[in-house]
Parts: C-alpha cells; sequence; structure tokens
C-alpha cells in the first residue's frame, strides 16, 4: 500500500510528549498516548517513518515463549494485530498479515525432550496451542525438511507483517504531529527534570520526553546525563530469489543454531545471528556481501533445497540488508522512566523484538507516562538488576 508523505512542515514550539524517533516504537507509543489525551509530537530525522532498523526487519512474531515477560509482550501484541483496523479506526487497513505458523527444529538427539520442557513452560502461561512434533511428525508436514530433524514445535497462528503498514497506520490513526527530517540533538534538563528537545530545525518545549530511537537512544540519554545499558548488535537480512522455495512454508528456525528463513515473494528471507563485537549507532548498516552464501548454508542444515537454490543462484537474484540490534543485558527492553530526569522516558533495547511487541510495550510506556504504573512495579524499568535469560535468540 502507498502512502502519501506524513508530517508537518513546521517544528511546533511546545507538545505535551515529545517521541523522538518514527519506528515501530515510536508511532505505536504516539498513538497510544494521544488515546490519553497527550498533545503529541514525533521527531523523525529521516524523510519518512520506519526508515532506520523498522524497514530491514524480517517481520515476524510468534507466541512461542516460556518467559512470563516475553509472553506478557508478544501475546497481547498478536492479538492487536489480528484486529488491527479496529484498533485503529480504519476500516478496512491492512496490515499484510500472513499466519502460516513458526516452526522451531532440532536435530539434537535429546532435542524432543528439551522442546517438551519449553511447550509446557508456554502452557503455564496460557499459550496452549502450540504442537510438539517428533521428526517424523515435522517432515509428514513439511517433507522437505531434512532427515536429520529430531523434534519440532510449531504454531499455527504466529506468521508475519508489513511493518510499514504498521507504522503508518499508528501514525495516521493517532493524531500527532510528526516533524520529518528533525533530527533530535540532545535533550535540554533545568532542574533536575526534562525542559525539551534542541533540534537542528530549533527547541521543541515539553514537559515529558521519550526517547524511541533504536540504535541512537543511548547517544541520546547521555546528552541528558543518564547512562543506558545497551549495546549494539548488528544483524543482517537476505533475500533470494528462487521459485523452487515453497511459498507456503512457515518461519523456519534453527534451534540449535539460530538460523531461520521465511518465504517471501518470489523466494525466501534468510536470517543468522552470527557473532560480533557490539558497534556504534550507523546510519546505513553497511552489509557483508558474504553473508548471502552463509545464511544459505545455515538454512540448509534444517531445509536441503537450500543447497540447490545456492548453487543455480545468480548476482541478479540475491540481495543483502542490515541493521542494528538495540540490546541489553537481560534481552528484555527498557520501557520507563530515567531516574534523575523527571519526565525523560525511554522506549528501546527492543533486542530484535521491537514489531512482535510494539503494540503491548507501547501500552506499557503509556501506562508508565500517566502514573498507571509505578516505577517500582514496572518489568522493564530502567535501573532494574539485569538477569541473563534462556530466551531464544534469533
Amino acid at each position: 500500500m502507498e502512502h502519501p508523505p506524513i508530517g508537518s512542515g513546521e517544528l511546533p514550539r511546545t507538545a505535551d510528549l515529545v517521541i523522538i524517533g518514527g519506528g515501530i516504537a515510536g508511532t505505536a507509543a504516539a498513538f497510544y498516548a494521544a488515546r490519553e489525551g497527550f498533545r503529541t509530537v514525533v521527531v523523525e530525522r529521516k524523510p519518512w517513518l520506519g526508515a532506520l532498523t523498522t524497514s530491514v526487519a524480517v517481520a515476524c512474531f510468534r507466541a512461542q515463549w516460556d518467559d512470563p515477560d516475553f509472553a506478557y509482550l508478544m501475546v497481547p501484541s498478536i492479538a492487536t494485530y489480528e484486529r488491527f483496523a479496529e484498533e485503529i479506526g480504519i476500516p478496512g487497513y491492512t496490515i499484510g498479515l500472513r499466519q502460516p505458523g513458526w516452526l522451531f527444529a532440532t536435530t539434537d538427539p535429546q532435542g524432543l525432550e528439551r522442546l517438551r520442557r519449553w511447550v509446557e513452560g508456554q502452557r503455564r502461561l496460557g499459550i496452549v496451542d502450540t504442537e510438539l512434533w517428533t521428526g517424523d511428525e515435522a517432515r509428514q508436514r513439511f517433507p522437505w525438511l531434512s532427515p536429520a530433524v529430531t523434534a519440532a514445535t510449531f504454531r499455527a497462528r504466529d506468521g508475519w507483517l508489513s511493518p510499514h503498514e504498521v507504522v503508518y497506520g499508528y501514525a495516521r490513526a493517532s493524531g500527532a504531529t510528526f516533524v520529518m527530517e528533525t533530527e533530535a540533538l540532545r535533550i535540554r534538563v533545568a532542574g533536575g527534570r526534562v525542559a525539551g528537545v534542541e533540534t537542528n530545525r530549533g527547541f521543541l518545549a515539553a514537559p515529558q520526553v521519550v526517547i524511541a530511537a533504536g540504535p541512537f537512544s543511548k547517544r541520546l540519554a547521555a546528552t541528558a546525563g543518564v547512562e543506558l545499558p545497551l549495546f549494539l548488535l548488528r544483524r543482517q537480512r537476505a533475500f533470494v530469489a528462487d521459485p523452487a522455495i515453497p511459498s507456503d512454508a512457515p518461519m523456519v528456525a534453527d534451534d540449535d543454531t539460530g538460523a531461520y528463513w521465511r518465504p517471501e515473494t518470489g523466494g525466501a528471507f534468510l536470517g543468522w545471528g552470527l557473532p560480533e563485537p557490539p558497534g556504534e549507532p550507523q546510519d546505513p548498516v553497511p552489509a557483508d556481501p558474504l553473508f548471502p552464501a552463509q545464511a544459505l548454508e545455515g538454512a540448509a542444515r534444517l531445509t536441503p533445497l537450500f543447497r540447490e537454490v545456492a548453487a543455480r543462484l545468480t548476482r541478479d537474484r540475491v540481495s543483502v540488508a542490515a541493521g542494528q540490534y538495540t540490546c541489553t543485558p537481560d534481552g528484555k527492553p527498557l520501557i520507563g522512566a530515567c531516574p534523575g530526569v523527571e519526565g525523560l522516558y525511554v522506549h528501546t533495547g527492543d533486542n530484535g523484538y521491537g514489531i512482535e511487541s510494539a503494540p503491548q510495550a507501547a501500552r506499557h510506556l503509556v501506562a508508565t507516562l500517566t502514573g498507571r504504573l509505578p516505577e517500582a512495579e514496572n518489568r522493564f524499568r530502567v535501573d532494574r538488576t539485569f538477569f541473563p535469560t534462556g530466551k531464544k535468540v534469533l
């Protein structure tokens, strides 16, 4: 769906709430803040919304979580996406929602028992529609799986969507003011509380500011004297065009290595979070031209047909893009108030799960903005103690 330009040409002088960043986190936050009556301005340095990390996402979602914090974010968010037009009040609005499922598979001889424990953990949280399969059962459903697969889990209502449509749906329905091609330079603080945002086009005064700037969030918070526990990891997405790739396949994730793929029109997206040292924020993020070959190798472990795809692939039928995950020590987001600066909030550190968590994460943020959720009860507060999680990382 094409969208005409959105946003005001002029920078307002004041707002109740300024949100820095027009990605999926910022636009969702703008929508739910507007519902609470905030006169909201979203400042975005690019000429369009969702143009940084949101634009290079594989855009999948899943309810297969056995951690209560992730289930809290993902399950309500998926429910919101399933009724998105009703949620934003635009009849007939579509977000390219597809739900062919999400398959986790393993070749581990002990994999069936390990995945059984994972599914039991999901069921304790009320996620009761995940199926547990043996390798043979998985191949009966998806014959292109490797004979080496020993076990798998599958949830039919998992899938993917168009983040572009979500971003513009939230933006258009929000009633917020969007100011494009406007870079936030620093947060102005006076007397221990936020006063507003200095931009390359002037000062915007506001008593509350939300930093939702993805990889640039840490740098912006530092201008207010706040140190955020964030680090950045490059993540890449390859696209390969080949008609032999099954278009009705689910999202397929290698539970042993983290490699994954899903069908996309005319081919497939492939990804693999290969080890890399943390980096500095970049725009654009340079991609490795060798990554598609690595991703094909990773995908072929569970789906051997990708070896055939790789053998006949030509340069004009492959592409690669890169973005940066904004990560925290425990793999969970930072959502809430910044200690020491009254009125300053963050909505960042999504660890690559920003799209699938966006609706609920934004509602959580707005609950902290309004005071309905006290910081002492905020599970994603900035000054929490960080404990590593056992979540499945892609």
